[in-house]
């Protein structure tokens, strides 16, 4: 029960997110999700150094950071596929990579280093933002604002 909590708490915030970035007009909501996702991803580097993690976790949280950049660069025009194939990329990240059996296999218990809590509401945060991505990009496109 409390793991739905989190994941619906999460996917309540990404609702909220993409409120405001859209709030912002189509020119700069894009740009947002790119830069939320590199965000989402840095964020596990930092957990990973600030929590004392083995160096082949803090390689894999390095890594997965470029990969998101990655998904995330043609978001900074005009694509929301890739960056919505990043985001729900990003949530499995979340539930599987972070998952205390992944966790704990073999790497000893400095490798816990991201609150169960905060995955899960990632996860939530991100499948929102996938979906709505993902969804976006079937849409016909919008009209382009005036400068």
């Amino acid at each position: 029960m409390l793991t739905a909590l989190h994941i619906l708490l999460g996917a309540l915030g990404g609702g909220a997110f993409v409120l405001a970035a859209r709030a912002l007009g189509r020119r700069r909501e894009l740009p947002i999700y790119a830069a939320g996702l590199v965000a989402a991803a840095l964020i596990y580097v930092v957990f990973a150094l600030a929590g004392g993690a083995p160096g082949a976790w803090l390689a894999v949280e390095f890594a997965g950071l470029v990969v998101f950049t990655l998904f995330a660069l043609p978001g900074l025009k005009s694509s929301t596929m890739p960056p919505g194939i990043g985001w729900a990329a990003h949530a499995l990240w979340d539930l599987l990579l972070h998952a205390d059996a992944v966790v704990h296999a073999g790497a000893g218990a400095n490798a816990h280093f991201v609150p169960d809590w905060y995955r899960l509401i990632c996860a939530g945060f991100d499948f929102a933002l996938a979906a709505y991505l993902i969804a976006l990009s079937r849409r016909p496109a919008a009209p382009a604002e005036p400068r």
